[in-house]
């Protein structure tokens, strides 16, 4: 067959012309993993209180050869209060972000039952004080190479105060009087990593984007944005969001006046129309996550950790304890101590890639060798006298390979789809120093693989479709250096599904 040469030299050049005007095309196409954040910073404060409390009353009467009638009341209130602040900061010498929460509770119980048949009356009152105090702070140091230094905290501490005051008519010996218990914890981590790489945050820029393509197809722009626009629109937006207001009516406002003012002064805004503020307003309430992620980190370094529990129980009864005609009030107390130390050698790696407006891809991994040290005391006094003094110290280094990849699809603004994958292989060398002879070294390897699929998947304005699906296997095996040819092997395999669909009628 005879080929034209004209119409090979045409097909040639429009190919040409065609890969140029991709090359092109793709040059000024805006791409979610080149932006970077601008320098912000954003606080919050709240304060919370709450108050509670119920009564209830019953009154039962049953007459018959053996008449019976009993009234049975409870009451009961708490009251609450909490303090929270979140602070984050980003530059680009430093991001970093903090939390910290203080809350406290007190609540109370009244209960009893009157046997109005044969005059007896039982009652209890217990109340409860609780106390919980957590901070966190995350901190990276940058220089300009993106090499950084990583020093964090985490602390949580908690306090609990409670007694309990039985009075019975009818005492089935032994009878608890009085119970009265005290708990306190503290934990902490301190790790302190240096590293190579950084992470940005790009949710903004993909509000960016929504706003501009919903506002290009109703026709409220003159024109298509350039991919520095979009970029400089996409700054705008996170350097509004971070605005701090007390009055969110009033915040909402100005966002909106600011966005509006942006889109005049880059020479986007055509003549506004309703869908112009209403397509505004639905994209800065709806289109702003989930949050999204581009870049890569790596670090090393360690994390000391520190666990200490406090628990104190004391308990009055009254029994017979050595005249059956002679009642005898005696004290049961138990004492426990915890202590737990360790400390982390670890290396990780995360990466973040959105590869468009739709796909997300990320990657992380970790490899830990960790000390760890279990210190347990428990003392029990009964009438003054040790009863039981029992403690046993563990010592378990382990070594931890995690390995993770998480797939995500955001088609719309409203709809997400992400998959899961997770892999653990763990090893551990437990080596126990006991009074319990059943206390036994052993040597553990443990393997754990999930994979979970999550949907939220919006069809239309009258149809939503969810699923969920869960998958893990988990395998141990385990062996015991001091009785030899003893070995523990364990598979476990779990599945669960779920799906749901939602259509409005009207």
């Amino acid at each position: 067959m005879k080929t034209n040469p004209f119409l090979v030299k045409a097909m040639i050049l429009l190919s040409l012309v065609t890969g140029l005007s991709s090359i092109i095309n793709a040059q000024d196409q805006f791409r979610l993993s080149n932006y970077v954040n601008p320098d912000y910073q954003w606080r919050k404060l709240e304060l919370g209180f709450g108050l509670g409390g119920n009564n209830s009353f019953s009154d039962q009467k049953i007459e018959n050869q053996e008449s019976f009638h009993q009234q049975d009341n409870q009451m009961s209130y708490s009251s609450d209060a909490d303090l929270n602040y979140y602070a984050t900061r980003n530059s680009r010498k430093y991001q970093g972000y903090q939390s910290f929460h203080i809350s406290g509770l007190i609540d109370g119980m009244k209960s009893g039952d009157q046997d109005i048949s044969n005059g007896t009356e039982n009652t209890r009152h217990a109340n409860t004080q609780r106390f919980y105090f957590s901070a966190y702070t995350e901190n990276r140091f940058y220089n300009s190479r993106k090499q950084f230094l990583e020093v964090n905290l985490e602390l949580s501490s908690s306090l609990a105060n409670g007694k309990v005051e039985y009075s019975d008519d009818l005492e089935d010996l032994p009878f608890m009087e009085t119970s009265k218990n005290f708990q306190y914890a503290i934990t902490a981590s301190l790790p302190v990593l240096i590293g190579l790489g950084r992470i940005e945050e790009v949710q903004d820029a993909r509000l960016a984007v929504y706003i501009l393509d919903d506002l290009q197809k109703s026709g409220d722009l003159k024109r298509a944005p350039t991919a520095e626009e979009t970029l400089s629109f996409s700054r705008f937006i996170t350097e509004t969001k971070n605005r701090r207001f007390f009055d969110s009516r009033i915040q909402k406002i100005n966002e909106i006046t600011r966005i509006d003012s942006m889109l005049n002064v880059m020479g986007l805004k055509a003549q506004s129309g309703a869908s112009y503020y209403t397509l505004l307003n639905d994209n800065w309430d709806f289109a702003d996550g989930p949050v999204r992620r581009t870049g890569g980190r790596f670090s090393a370094g360690v994390i000391p950790k520190l666990q200490w529990v406090y628990y104190d129980s004391e308990s009055a009864y009254h029994d017979t304890l050595n005249d059956p005609t002679i009642l005898e009030d005696y004290n049961v107390i138990s004492k426990s101590w915890i202590e737990n130390w360790g400390i982390d050698f670890i290396a990780a790696y995360i990466w973040e890639k959105p590869a468009n407006l739709y796909w997300q891809h990320t990657i992380n991994a970790s490899l830990a060798y960790s000390l760890e040290y279990d210190d347990r005391i428990n003392k029990t006094y009964e009438m003054d006298t040790l009863s039981n003094d029992f403690r046993y110290e563990t010592d378990s280094p382990n070594l931890k390979l995690v390995a993770g990849y998480r797939l995500g699809f955001y088609p719309n603004s409203r709809t997400e789809v992400t998959l899961d994958i997770n892999n653990i292989l763990d090893q551990n060398w437990v080596k126990f120093d006991s009074e319990n002879p059943e206390d036994k070294n052993a040597n553990s390897f443990e393997v754990f693989h999930q994979l979970n699929l999550s949907c939220y998947y919006y069809i239309s304005e009258q149809l939503r479709l969810t699923v969920t699906i869960q998958n893990a296997y988990y395998y141990d095996h385990d062996t015991f250096p001091d009785s030899p040819g003893s070995k523990n092997t364990d598979h476990n395999l779990f599945t669960s599904f779920g799906a749901g669909l939602v259509y409005k009628i009207f």
